[in-house]
């Protein structure tokens, strides 16, 4: 019979707080608050979660800046992996798998790569950022609007 892991070894979805429940709507209607989050940004998720789940040798072919925000591409991606993370964390441990398989894995080994925006970090010399690809601005019509 197969023995059944420490549920602490196997803790891929955070801490087991449960979200607390949205509020009924009161008399005047008030639409139901939307559950808080786990971690109150993308820097303590990264720290207490994230890099605790993500054990790799950094290597020639892995790298990592201590400074990944100061990396564009970087701050991007971790900042939409919390948020991410966050959402699919309510809809149970299916989705958290979901999550793991689709997000998380693919873009880590994407951001710590060998072609990711961490390629030029050197411990000794530190980050020596590349310059954005020049760009040309698009036509004011191009790009419809967001309803803000």
């Amino acid at each position: 019979m197969m023995s059944v892991p420490d549920e602490e070894l196997v803790d891929l979805d955070g801490p087991t707080e449960e979200p607390e429940a949205p509020a009924e709507p009161a008399g005047g209607g008030q639409p139901a608050q939307a559950p808080s989050f786990t971690y109150r940004d993308c820097e303590q998720w990264l720290q207490e979660l994230a890099l605790p789940h993500y054990l790799r040798k950094l290597d020639g072919t892995r790298k990592w800046a201590p400074n990944w925000f100061d990396y564009p591409e970087a701050d991007t991606l971790v900042q939409a992996l919390w948020v991410t993370w966050e959402q699919m964390k309510l809809d149970g441990p299916q989705a958290i798998l979901v999550y793991y398989r689709d997000y998380f894995y693919p873009l880590m080994d994407r951001l710590t790569g060998p072609d990711g925006p961490f390629h030029a970090y050197d411990e000794t010399t530190h980050p020596h950022l590349p310059e954005p690809w020049p760009t040309i601005a698009a036509p004011a019509s191009h790009f419809p609007e967001a309803d803000i």
